[in-house]
């Protein structure tokens, strides 16, 4: 699709009301028919995610959902929430990061690094904790094209990206560890995690291999290349949750990479994950039925602990 066709903004477009599953239920429904939720992110009381089959930005209030933001043809895959209310976009398919005000205007787009260079399928966000990003540009999802996946730190000035790391095969979710000091990037088309070192300067130095998939989790039916890491968040409990996508779960994994628990979802391919309100009690997923053909169908859900679904005489 061409990068220049005009932006389309909507914003406030009253979306229908969507019925929530009863509390019980470890796992409910948010939304279906969603064209593939992507980006997960709960701000201001409200969860954001990303239609990348849309181009668009959907609010949830806890009873309706409202878009908040249209650009085609974006193809959003990510967000991440600024201090002052701004949030960032990825746009995977046209290269491209856009930064939007409180407002949901655009403030400025960001499609080259620092060199001129452009950056390939920008996918997802971390925090670097000194007022700057870190964003995946995964490459080809191929498992047999050229691996050409990166890192790149968007500078505090929301103007400057620089790549920190690259030759990862297909870099999706990314996540700082619990030290503070290593950043995990999820290689998605590797079916591992990686782990680098944050040097002073919030460059990266020489990867490990944090974890394989295959050495946490027993593989699900019919898996193959593509079953690696997408989403990849470390969790207010400190456990490390990772959206493994073909397998329509999302693993629970402890400091010492020992499984906690498995997350199960309707959708094989789980693209995202954010926290709730309530901390690591609540969980939003969101998820796809079928990630390589129109129309894309997902669905979007809110996994409850069993501390949370108790009532509160009983805790």
């Amino acid at each position: 699709m061409p990068w220049k066709r005009a932006a389309v903004i909507v914003l406030g477009a009253l979306g229908s009301a969507v019925p929530i599953a009863p509390a019980c239920a470890a796992v409910t429904l948010i939304a279906d028919q969603v064209a593939y939720p992507e980006g997960p992110l709960w701000s201001n009381d409200h969860l954001l995610y990303v239609e990348y089959a849309a181009s668009d930005i959907k609010r949830w209030d806890g009873k309706t959902l409202r878009t908040v933001w249209q650009r085609e043809p974006c193809g959003p895959s990510g967000l991440f929430a600024f201090a002052d209310g701004h949030l960032l976009v990825a746009c995977y398919d046209t290269n491209s990061l856009i930064e939007l005000d409180a407002d949901g205007h655009e403030v400025r787009v960001i499609d080259k690094d620092r060199h001129g260079k452009p950056f390939i399928g920008p996918n997802d966000f971390a925090s670097d904790g000194r007022g700057g990003v870190y964003f995946s540009a995964s490459g080809v999802y191929d498992l047999a094209a050229p691996i050409t996946g990166t890192v790149l730190q968007l500078a505090a000035d929301r103007r400057t990206a620089t790549v920190v790391a690259d030759t990862i095969h297909y870099s999706n979710g990314l996540t700082l560890a619990a030290d503070g000091r290593h950043l995990l990037v999820a290689e998605g088309l590797a079916g591992r995690i990686l782990s680098f070192p944050i040097e002073a300067d919030g460059r990266l130095g020489p990867r490990t291999v944090w974890a394989r998939l295959r050495d946490l989790a027993p593989p699900t039916p019919k898996e193959d290349g593509f079953n690696g890491p997408d989403g990849l968040k470390l969790g207010p409990d400190g456990n490390y949750y990772i959206a493994q996508n073909g397998s329509g779960r999302v693993l629970v994994v402890d400091e010492q990479k020992q499984l906690v628990r498995s997350i199960d979802v309707p959708t094989p391919f789980v693209t995202n994950l954010c926290f709730g309100p309530h901390g690591a009690d609540t969980v939003f997923i969101t998820g796809t039925f079928d990630q390589f053909h129109a129309p894309y169908a997902g669905a979007v859900y809110r996994w409850t602990s069993a501390a949370a679904q108790a009532p509160a005489a009983a805790r």
